[in-house]
């Protein structure tokens, strides 16, 4: 019984085990032969589930994940694993494959090793990408220019891009990349352009061919009908960057010639290209072949006049504007004989001389021979022997009997059926002026400007300058309104409401939120404790600031008076770190000031000395205007230079230096501090995650800086909207583009 026992457990044995021996399995034949069977399989090595969770979804919203073999559609929030289990020791990396429109999602311990266990650890967070307001699609107006079919194509130098609308009011992007600035050439949606902010830099001739005016590159680009972008003239210069040598201007044919600063441009019955370059006192004429020449602008006296807008009207009189704006002349036979207009920016009627303007911004020859001109406030008709009239503006109402209401005109378009069609900059709204002398909006350029309270989409935020934008831990932004004299928040729920201050009433009340008053708001800086800190004018008149702070329980306090001096800055800027440091630029351009926590403002980073220790010798330091201060969360302080084409950083003792980019070399690339570049093509901003990185827009693209000053190029969860000042709380990178606050979750 005993042996019948062992040798049940023997094979029961011999079942499970892999490798045992065939004998001790009771294996062998009968006659003594070895078993010809294989070895037992090896068994199958564990699988586990790869995981984690989704937070930030909305009803109806979707995001779509992958993690190198499958692909998972989340709907709603909660806990979620991919189909396919992975082996212990195998790598993995979860990655966001899209989502939907109007949703930015970040997913945070996304990469890593399986181990013996599900892996539950992937955090997926999503935002709607537009906290409050609405963003634009058209972010500025430059030039507008419509071909045969009626399509419109215009010109954003924000976006660097050109714009095409159809008569169906279809909205596109006809050429370039958004937010990315360039000189390449080839087909219209992958070539680049680094266009500045101006006005008619866009023409187009007979045969449909759009012409762009490239100032920050210095060349005349062309786009063909068939969408295909080439270089007409110029040779590619940095025209933009403020260390750029003066411009030399030449003729010649194609790459030969160099051109100056655009600021008009026609196209004659020839197909010629006028470009009018007011600094340089010009007209270059570009034949289509690519031939440049220059023609000196001199009136009846002899005296050289400046042109700054072009019309070219049916018989191929060239008229233009001079560079103030204030008079109107006409080219004629090698002299520059004027037409309407004064010495005095007014606007008046009348004929000749006795007329007045005060900036004209757009310029265009009726079938009839006038000009129309769209003038600040006003559009303004000059016929041929110099009668002035307003057609609609100020004073003027169109046939409705309903005012234009404009306030900062500049570009100007007149359509095939005579309607004029104006860019108000001061409402971002685009105007019809038809036939009938009636005024209409177009629905794709309504004009959302001002401040409306609200939550979401039915907010309109209104302008912020770069220094009125910070955010608390809590994911609360906070704008500052300069002309109202309030501050406004934006809650993560995307409420917008004032928080401090009565809008429209000045004062310097101390107390309660509500009903504290603010005289002139300049710069705020949001604590870690929730406080709330801003530099207001002192009193109604002079330039003294004081220091005054929002309580994390709403009272607002004067703390102290800010150094200043009699040299205004462009702007101010205060920053404040996590432990009561802070950090104020406002005295003239000599650098930056900071007060330890309980103790006074001292004079901390003095720009000349900085750039002296890096072996300046010149006077640029004078330039240095940095957008914003940051601190770490070490106490080290950042800001940036767009001068020179870097960002600098100071340690809590003081010493500066360079911390990313190249010195006076923006290239653009990405890499390490005297490798990559930062260009600074638009406006600049920083911002510090709760890593210490760094943010900076102003570059085209956002670009990120790592605690090493490694500058890269991230695909954030929002894509590349056009910012112009960031913030960071509560794990989200916020952004202010025309007339919206932008979010996205950072991993």
């Amino acid at each position: 019984m005993h042996e019948n026992k062992f040798q049940f457990f023997l094979r029961a044995g011999c079942g499970l085990a892999v490798l045992a021996a065939l004998s001790a399995c009771g294996g062998s034949s009968g006659n003594g032969a070895a078993s010809t069977a294989g070895p037992a399989p090896v068994g199958e090595a564990p699988r586990y589930l790869l995981g984690g969770t989704v937070s930030g979804l909305v009803p109806g919203a979707q995001v779509v994940l992958s993690n190198g073999t499958d692909k998972l559609t989340i709907t709603a929030n909660g806990a979620f694993s991919f189909a396919s289990k992975l082996a212990a020791g195998a790598s993995y990396e979860g990655k966001i494959e899209s989502t939907s429109a109007g949703l930015g999602c970040s997913i945070a311990h996304g990469a890593a090793t399986v181990g013996n266990a599900d892996v539950s650890a992937l955090a997926v967070r999503c935002l709607p990408t537009v906290l409050a307001g609405v963003q634009e699609t058209i972010q500025n107006v430059s030039g507008m220019v419509q071909d045969a079919a009626g399509n419109y194509y215009i010109a954003d130098t924000v976006r660097q891009v050109i714009h095409k609308v159809t008569p169906a009011g279809v909205l596109s992007v006809y050429a370039g990349i958004s937010g990315k600035p360039g000189a390449d050439d080839g087909a219209a949606g992958a070539a680049t352009f680094y266009m500045r902010s101006g006005i008619s830099i866009l023409g187009i001739d007979r045969a449909a061919n759009l012409y762009v005016a490239d100032n920050c590159n210095a060349l005349l680009r062309k786009i063909t009908p068939s969408g295909v972008v080439s270089t007409v003239a110029g040779q590619r210069r940095a025209a933009c960057e403020s260390s750029a040598p003066a411009a030399v201007i030449a003729d010649g044919q194609g790459a030969q010639a160099q051109l100056g600063w655009t600021t008009g441009m026609a196209v004659d019955g020839n197909g010629d290209i006028l470009l009018a370059d007011a600094s340089n006192q010009v007209i270059r004429r570009v034949t289509p072949a690519g031939l440049v020449s220059s023609e000196k602008l001199v009136d009846g006296k002899g005296f050289r006049v400046s042109a700054s807008q072009l019309a070219v009207d049916a018989s191929g009189k060239i008229y233009f504007s001079e560079g103030a704006g204030f008079r109107v002349f006409r080219w004629q036979q090698g002299v520059a004989i004027q037409v309407a207009g004064g010495n005095r920016p007014v606007s008046a009627d009348g004929k000749g001389s006795a007329a007045g303007f005060r900036n004209i911004r757009g310029m265009a020859a009726d079938r009839d021979g006038n000009l129309l001109l769209a003038d600040v406030a006003s559009l303004r008709r000059v016929t041929p022997d110099g009668d002035v009239t307003t057609l609609v503006g100020g004073a003027v109402t169109d046939a409705a009997g309903v005012s234009a209401d404009w306030t900062s005109l500049n570009s100007l378009l007149l359509e095939a059926t005579g309607s004029l069609i104006v860019h108000d900059l001061g409402k971002h709204r685009l105007n019809r002026f038809d036939t009938s002398k009636v005024l209409s909006v177009l629905p794709f350029m309504p004009g959302n400007m001002g401040v409306t309270e609200g939550v979401g989409a039915a907010a309109r935020v209104g302008y912020v300058r770069s220094s009125g934008m910070c955010s608390d831990p809590a994911g609360n932004v906070y704008l500052l309104d300069m002309t109202n004299k309030v501050l406004r928040r934006v809650t993560p729920d995307g409420t917008l409401s004032v928080y401090a201050g009565i809008a429209g009433v000045a004062g310097s009340n101390d107390g309660p939120r509500a009903s504290a008053t603010m005289r002139g708001p300049v710069a705020i800086a949001c604590g870690q404790d929730g406080a709330v800190y801003f530099a207001d004018q002192a009193a109604a008149t002079g330039s003294a600031l004081n220091l005054r702070k929002i309580s994390k329980d709403g009272q607002v306090s004067t703390q102290e008076a800010l150094p200043t001096s009699t040299v205004k800055p462009l702007a101010y800027r205060l920053a404040i770190d996590k432990d009561g440091y802070m950090a104020w630029l406002g005295w003239g351009n000599d650098g930056i000031f900071r007060r330890p926590p309980g103790g006074t403002f001292s004079a901390f980073v003095s720009f000349e000395a900085l750039m002296r220790s890096l072996g300046s010798t010149d006077d640029s330091w004078q330039y240095i205007d940095p957008a914003s201060l940051v601190f770490d969360g070490k106490g080290n302080l950042y800001f940036d230079d767009s001068e020179h084409q870097v960002v600098f950083k100071a340690d809590r003792a003081g010493k500066a230096g360079i911390f990313a980019g190249t010195l006076n070399q923006g290239s653009g690339g990405d890499g390490a501090p005297g490798v990559g570049g930062l260009p600074f093509s638009g406006a600049p901003s920083l911002a510090v995650d709760a890593s210490d990185n760094l943010y900076l827009s102003g570059q085209g693209w956002i670009r990120k800086l790592d605690t090493a000053g490694v500058i890269s190029t991230p695909a954030l969860a929002w894509g590349h909207p056009d910012i112009s000042i960031l913030a960071f709380g509560n794990g989200t990178l916020y952004g202010f583009t025309t007339q919206a606050v932008m979010q996205t979750p950072l991993p």
